[in-house]
């Protein structure tokens, strides 16, 4: 069961907990989308080739 089945579970066994579970959904989604943002730009981005000769 991942996350997102747990609140929904969560929500229909407690519908007055709908802000705690909605929170913890948003603050998963902010931590899955920095991890992808650094997955897939950042990594990407800062690696740098340090074979070639730099002329001036």
């Amino acid at each position: 069961m991942n996350l997102h089945e747990q609140c929904l579970l969560r929500y229909l066994q407690n519908p007055d907990e709908l802000s705690y579970s909605t929170e913890i959904l948003k603050l998963n989604n902010l931590i899955l989308e920095k991890q992808f943002i650094i997955k897939n730009f950042v990594a990407k981005n800062s690696q740098l080739n340090y074979t070639e000769e730099v002329k001036l």
